[in-house]
This record gives C-alpha cells, structure tokens and sequence, in this order.
C-alpha cells in the first residue's frame, strides 16, 4: 500500500508567515512602537499599561501641586500687602505721639488708620480694628501693631516652607514622570534597527516564497497536464 508522504515545506504556509511578520514589522515602523496589542507581548503590555497609569497619578499629583502652590503665592503676596499696611498704621500712630498734634489732627490720624484698617480683610483677625488713638495710649496701640506685624511674619514664613516643599515636591514628581515614561519607552518603542531588518528580511523572504509557490503550482499543473496526455 503506497501511502502519501506530507511535504516538509509548504509553500502555501510559509507565504502566509512571511505576510504577516512584514504586516507585524510594518505597523511597528509605523506607529512607533513594538507592542500595539496584548497580542504583541502580553508581559510587556501589561507593564506598559501600569506605568501609564503611574505617569497619570504622578501628572494629576503635579498638577494639583501647581495649584496649590499657585494659591500659596496668593496668599504671601496678600500677606505680605497685610504687611505694608501695618508698618503705615505703625508710622501713623508714631505720629500720634508728638505733643504738637491737636485733638483735630489726632482725628485726623484716626480716620487714616481706620481707612487703611477698612481696607484690610484680616484686620478683625489681626486686631487692628482695636486701634484707638483717644481711647488707648500710644504703647497699647504700638503693641497692637507688633503683635499683628508677628503674626504676618509668622503666617509668611509658614507659607514660605509651604511653597518650598512644593516645589521640592513638584521635582520630585517631575523625575519621578520622567523615569516613569522612560521605562514605558524601553518597553514599547521600536527597536527601528532590528524591525527595519526584520521587515527587509521578511521581504526577501515573502518573494523566494511566492516563487517557491508559483513553481509548485507550474509543476503540479504539468503532472496534470502529463497524467491527462
């Protein structure tokens, strides 16, 4: 009994590989990248899935540190305008201690600080509201303004660390993106000298397969023809 033997090569088969793997390195070359699927590199795909998530953390972290930031540099510029007014009320209520001065200019004085004190959103806060030229002596209400002036100083310096330790924080992140979208790049991008070779390879390869194809084809064609007369 004459059994049919199965080629080794298919012409057939090995044509379709080769149409794909220069399809595969074709898209690589394309988009730029080694893994466009799960299907790619499952292991790879999913790594590269987890640091675009870590890269999207550390960017809204940033972001939200930016912020921040912004609305602590507000508050010191604020602070420090806070800051100006009480060294005026200071200058002002020196003034109020010079002998010369009348009752009317000590009015006078008066309805300055409590222009500037009006004109102030912490006064109440700072006690500055409580300045009174006729009603509290000169050292009371210096001592007043000193105690404002230190709490200023004091809330300027909290916010001066604040803003530091942002932008430390803002550095951090900001490496910690870089290394983040570095490792991504190792893991997805083309290796554009190996896909280039691989797909000229492929190249090479799909012509000597559809040669191959066609000879089979012409020579089954003439056993045919030879069986048939």
């Amino acid at each position: 009994m004459q059994v049919a033997s199965q080629p080794l090569f298919q012409p057939t088969s090995f044509l379709q590989q080769q149409k794909q793997k220069q399809e595969e390195e074709t898209e690589k070359l394309s988009s730029g990248q080694r893994i466009n699927s799960a299907a790619d590199d499952p292991a790879g795909f999913a790594i590269a899935q987890r640091l675009t998530s870590q890269i999207n953390q550390s960017n809204q972290l940033y972001a939200n540190e930016v912020y921040n930031q912004s609305v602590a540099g507000i508050e010191s510029s604020g602070l420090a305008n806070t800051g100006q007014s009480v060294m005026q009320l200071n200058e002002l209520v020196l003034q109020s201690g010079n002998g010369a001065y009348s009752s009317d200019d000590i009015a006078a004085l008066q309805g300055e600080i409590d222009e500037i004190v009006e004109g102030l959103d912490s006064a109440q806060a700072l006690g500055l509201d409580q300045i009174d030229l006729v009603g509290k002596s000169l050292d009371d209400n210096l001592q007043i303004l000193s105690d404002a002036q230190d709490q200023v100083l004091s809330d300027l310096t909290d916010l001066g660390a604040q803003i530091n330790g942002s932008t430390a924080y803002q550095s951090q992140l900001n490496s910690a993106m870089i290394n983040q979208s570095a490792a991504r790049s190792r893991i997805l991008d083309t290796d554009y000298a190996a896909s280039s070779s691989g797909l000229a390879n492929a190249d090479v390869l799909l012509q000597a397969a559809a040669k191959m194809k066609q000879e089979k084809e012409e020579q089954e064609a003439k056993a045919v023809n030879g069986i048939l007369g």
